[in-house]
């Protein structure tokens, strides 16, 4: 197998990314302390005014200002695609914000990641809105904001939907050759917006990140088969079901990273079947609800020479490469056994 690691006992040791060459190794962090860290989120650190309950009139005030908000729409660039409430089945009332005239809308960043003169004078960096609620129900901070995971099954299929959508458009540009969809939830995932979205970004070369699993695919054709297979072996898998496969990564770029995969398909998101979307869909759904309102950030990585897949990352704990090495909780088995019995319980 071309996947360095030792298991002693029944339990994984290390393990060393056949991608990025770092070596994680599998530690004891239940008595460390991650508060100074995460900048006092954690326990007694948090302003007055998060801990008391919010006034209307603030909640008022901070979704007048956003321009993600329904009723702001003017504040956003053009809008390219909307979803409106009648087009996601079995939204009901608890999917619904009242008076939105909207589910999911689209258009242009405004801070292009990639510069337009790269990408023949358009900017191939898009916004994707993926609700109208700036805030999850009754909130009792400013924190207390909509999370993908409290999205529903349908919304995140609709959403997905959306995004082929938008890469179309993109993939239309003769200068754009690849496309990545990007997720950042939360302040410690470096999101910039509170409001709950989406970055689709057209790049005109392969991106870095994909360059480097494509180079690692064509060194090792059976990469995936074998990582699938090992995660299988050590307890991490999750879901197995349509063509799409998630798990608990012992690869991530943090100590708790999880992956939806389609090992048989390569190819871009676009090119999927209703039925593969929604399975796919559902599989990152699932990940979504478990981590719940956790800072996250996921990308959905594609590419004619890749197996379709997301890579989802936890920020509960924070980013801690040291020299290559990175530190994966001892808990991870106990952890993915849990999420597992969760998925089967709903």
């Amino acid at each position: 197998m071309s996947i360095e690691y030792e298991v002693r006992n029944g339990n994984l040791l290390w393990i060393k990314n056949p991608i990025t060459g770092v070596v994680s190794y599998v530690v004891d962090l239940s008595a460390k302390s991650f508060a100074f860290t995460l900048s006092g989120r954690d326990r007694g650190q948090a302003s007055a005014e998060s801990r008391s309950a919010v006034p209307d009139e603030r909640i008022r005030q901070v979704t007048a200002e956003c321009p993600f908000c329904p009723g702001n729409e003017h504040l956003s660039p053009h809008e390219l695609i909307r979803v409106r409430p009648e087009q996601v089945e079995g939204l009901g009332h608890h999917g619904r914000q009242d008076g939105a005239q909207w589910i999911i809308r689209a258009f242009n960043n405004l801070f292009p990641r990639i510069p337009d003169e790269l990408t023949g004078d358009r900017n191939e960096s898009y916004v994707v809105v993926e609700d109208p609620r700036h805030f999850a129900d009754q909130p009792k901070s400013l924190d207390d904001l909509m999370f993908s995971g409290a999205l529903g099954e349908e919304h995140v299929f609709r959403l997905l939907e959306v995004d082929t959508e938008v890469m179309r458009r993109s993939m239309a540009n003769p200068a754009v050759h690849s496309v990545v969809i990007r997720k950042n939830q939360g302040r410690e995932s470096g999101a910039s917006q509170p409001h709950s979205h989406q970055q689709i970004i057209g790049s005109p070369t392969a991106l870095p990140t994909l360059e480097a699993e494509i180079h690692a695919q064509r060194q090792t054709p059976a990469l995936w088969r074998e990582l699938i297979a090992l995660v299988e072996q050590l307890g991490l898998m999750l879901d197995d079901a349509d063509g799409v496969v998630s798990y608990a990564s012992p690869i991530g770029v943090f100590p708790r990273s999880y992956d939806v995969i389609m090992p048989e398909f390569h190819g871009l998101i676009t090119e999927l079947s209703q039925k593969q979307l929604r399975s796919f869909a559902r599989a990152l759904y699932q990940i979504l609800r478990i981590l719940g309102p956790l800072p996250l950030d996921y990308e959905i990585h594609q590419s004619s020479e890749l197996p379709l897949h997301a890579h989802v990352n936890a920020r509960l704990f924070p980013y801690s490469n040291v020299a290559g090495t990175l530190n994966l909780p001892s808990t991870l088995l106990k952890n993915t056994a849990a999420a597992r019995h969760m998925l089967k319980r709903h």
